[in-house]
């Protein structure tokens, strides 16, 4: 079975219209949508089997690699075709029988021929089909994308959302508890503990299914570094963080109202993707160097 390494597998991909972008192949890698492993050997990056490569196109694209096979394989041998029939009835005009008739050899060469450009003719619509599909399917590659990001964009949305939802939540409680609302907002949105932090830090990384085992193996490192950004030793928020009732994430430079959650939430995964491809970068540009 034929085994590709990422660059080979965008190829691939290329040819069947689904992406021409090496980030996106090692992001569906990472999410285990395209079914790969890890050489012994770091420095080779990922190994990915035919069939599971073919599996995920089957996904994406249902029913164009048997088309492209049958395609491919017309291409390939209807020239055989051609000539095969050709030289059988180029015999028949050595044979005895049509020696002596001349007109009859001319009647031949004329269906030959008529044969040739209909199978020609029958090529080119082919292709005239075989066109229009990549372009069907280019116009679909795009939609979906946009549908990916307009997902990811309502995601956050909802995220901002039911935080702001769990605060009304807690604010009447506090209301009805009796308790001074601004003592108990300064307590909620200015101090965090590094267990607290650390939980949902926790929560962000089940995200990154291939990738949670290293993550774990650099837990602290990355929760101290991330912490530290917002943080002081005392657990309060820095005063760069907070501007005129705003927050302002130190790593994206985006201004949160009461959402303190979401920020971090954010900041995680922004620090986690900047793992991610550096350490892609690394593994590609040792791929290029062999």
């Amino acid at each position: 079975m034929k085994v590709y390494n990422v660059h080979q597998a965008l190829k691939i991909l290329q040819e069947y219209y689904i992406t021409d972008s090496i980030q996106m192949v090692t992001r569906w890698i990472r999410e285990g949508k395209i079914k790969a492993e890890r050489s012994a050997n770091r420095k080779e990056g990922w190994r990915i089997h035919h069939d599971d490569l073919f599996q995920f196109i089957e996904e994406h694209r249902p029913g164009l690699p048997e088309v492209m096979g049958v395609y491919e394989w017309y291409v390939e041998n209807s020239f055989s075709m051609l000539t095969s029939d050709h030289h059988e009835k180029h015999n028949k005009l050595d044979s005895e029988e049509v020696k002596g008739d001349s007109t009859h050899s001319e009647e031949l060469i004329k269906q030959l021929m008529e044969e040739k450009n209909q199978l020609e003719n029958q090529l080119i619509n082919m292709q005239d089909e075989l066109n229009l599909v990549y372009e069907q399917i280019t116009e679909l590659t795009v939609k979906i994308q946009k549908l990916e990001e307009e997902n990811a964009f309502l995601m956050g949305l909802y995220e901002q959302m039911d935080e702001m939802y769990q605060e009304l939540i807690k604010k009447n409680q506090q209301e009805s508890s009796n308790e001074t609302p601004k003592t108990m907002d300064r307590k909620l949105k200015k101090v965090m503990s590094t267990e607290d932090f650390k939980t949902i830090f926790e929560k962000v990384i089940k995200g990154y299914k291939s990738e949670t085992i290293n993550f774990i193996q650099q837990e602290d490192e990355l929760i101290n570094e991330i912490y530290t950004l917002f943080f002081n030793e005392d657990g309060e928020l820095k005063n760069e963080v907070i501007y005129d009732e705003e927050y302002i994430c130190p790593l994206t430079k985006k201004k949160y109202k009461k959402n303190l959650r979401s920020m971090l939430k954010n900041a995680i995964r922004t620090k986690l993707e900047q793992v991610l491809n550096s350490v892609d970068e690394t593994v590609l540009a040792n791929d290029s160097s062999r």
